[in-house]
């Protein structure tokens, strides 16, 4: 049987699936999307022999205790001959509704940051999660903006307002798409209530901080991190890769015998193969930051589950503490290493392909499949030794 632990306790996965009641509700269950939702339905045998279902509304707007109501009150009309989608009014869509379906929407798009949007935006909206979508005015999405404003997250209150425009502007085609017939709930947005809304243009400033040579040489010395997040600034220092490609990684993407790092498409912002050698600096600061991942299949598991690796803001947190150079983002060691990298005369092409770049050519993305292993480590071996020289007289890599 069913209980609200048993229902919140539900896993998201990759597509969607149903699980039903063994109790004496004949066809009762919850269907749970891969952005997490979960409604309850009924399953029925309608006139004509086939298997047809009937949503009774999503958890937790509706509870569990009135879902198996209307599960029971619909049972009673199934044997008496009535189709309940015969009869069942669509229903006014809640901001609620109206998120999930923009989150299905991502998924179904393949994009991968739902979970991040459809977390973001029920933090920061829950207070117009309960009302009907075509109630929402501007004045609700300006007090939104204003709340996240006043934490002085200026770009986040611009990242919500392209999500809350996303899915609005989903919400007012949804009545009129042809796919969406079988929904059991109609939004009836006249206008967007986000157009209204201006942009703050001057929270999206362009990221200009490279750190010079002599910062980086305090950086590498610097002793006030944890060792397992000073590690990673130095590979971030040696790669220049994205941070996530790094703390996100697992241990089997690291060949020891071929010398070589492979993250897979679907750890990288492009959705392509990045292949870096593993130089002898790197594989120096792998075999030391190896035994802070235990058993763990990730390189950086996170501290309370092993299973899972540590919260994509845990090292920007960490860096936050340096107060021996100007502050910086671990984005803003990606922007060095290709500035550097450039100052001592290795060249762009090979920099791009060290990055990861994508690059629009014809000729890169539709004929070129070589993997430049051999200029990147080239490339990376010359820049290695320029690290080394800097710290040379600290012993640094010794």
């Amino acid at each position: 049987m069913f209980t609200d632990k048993s229902i919140k306790g539900l896993k998201a996965k990759p597509s969607a699936y149903r699980l039903y009641e063994k109790g004496p509700d004949k066809g009762f269950g919850v269907k749970v999307t891969p952005a997490g939702s979960v409604a309850f339905f009924i399953q029925y045998a309608g006139p004509d022999g086939k298997q047809k279902f009937a949503s009774l509304g999503r958890y937790p707007s509706i509870s569990l205790s009135e879902a198996r109501d209307k599960c029971r009150e619909l049972r009673r009309e199934i044997e008496r001959g009535i189709d309940p989608q015969s009869r069942i009014e669509l229903r006014l869509g809640s901001v609620a509704d109206l998120f999930d379906y923009y989150i299905k929407h991502m998924v179904d798009s393949g994009k991968r940051t739902f979970e991040k949007v459809e977390a973001d935006l029920h933090y920061n909206c829950k207070d117009i999660l309960d009302l009907q979508a075509k109630d929402v005015t501007p004045a609700n999405i300006r007090k939104i903006l204003y709340t996240i404003i006043s934490r002085g997250s200026n770009v986040q209150a611009n990242r919500i307002r392209s999500y809350l425009r996303r899915a609005f502007e989903l919400g007012v085609y949804h009545d009129n798409d042809p796919k969406n017939l079988s929904n059991d709930f109609t939004f009836q947005i006249q206008a967007n209530p986000v157009d209204a809304i201006p942009k703050d243009t001057s929270a999206e400033v362009a990221g200009e901080r490279a750190l010079s040579f002599s910062e980086i040489k305090v950086l590498w010395n610097e002793t006030c991190l944890h060792e397992q997040f000073h590690l990673a600034t130095k590979l971030l220092l040696l790669y220049g890769c994205r941070s996530w490609e790094l703390c996100g990684a697992m241990k089997h993407e690291f060949d020891f015998e071929a010398m070589i790092w492979s993250a897979p498409p679907e750890r990288v912002k492009n959705e392509r193969w990045l292949i870096l050698p593993i130089t002898p600096l790197a594989k120096k600061l792998l075999a030391e930051l190896w035994p802070y991942s235990g058993n763990s299949n990730y390189l950086f598991p996170s501290r309370y589950n092993e299973e899972k690796p540590i919260h994509k803001t845990s090292l920007a947190h960490a860096i936050t503490r340096i107060s021996s150079i100007d502050t910086f983002t671990p984005r803003d060691l990606r922007r060095t290493v290709k500035t550097r990298m450039g100052e001592i005369g290795i060249e762009k092409s090979i920099r791009d392909r060290i990055q990861n770049h994508a690059l629009n050519d014809v000729s890169s993305k539709h004929y070129d499949r070589y993997d430049y292993l051999q200029e990147k480590r080239s490339a990376l071996l010359k820049w290695e030794k320029h690290l080394i020289e800097l710290n040379a007289h600290k012993n640094t890599f010794s």
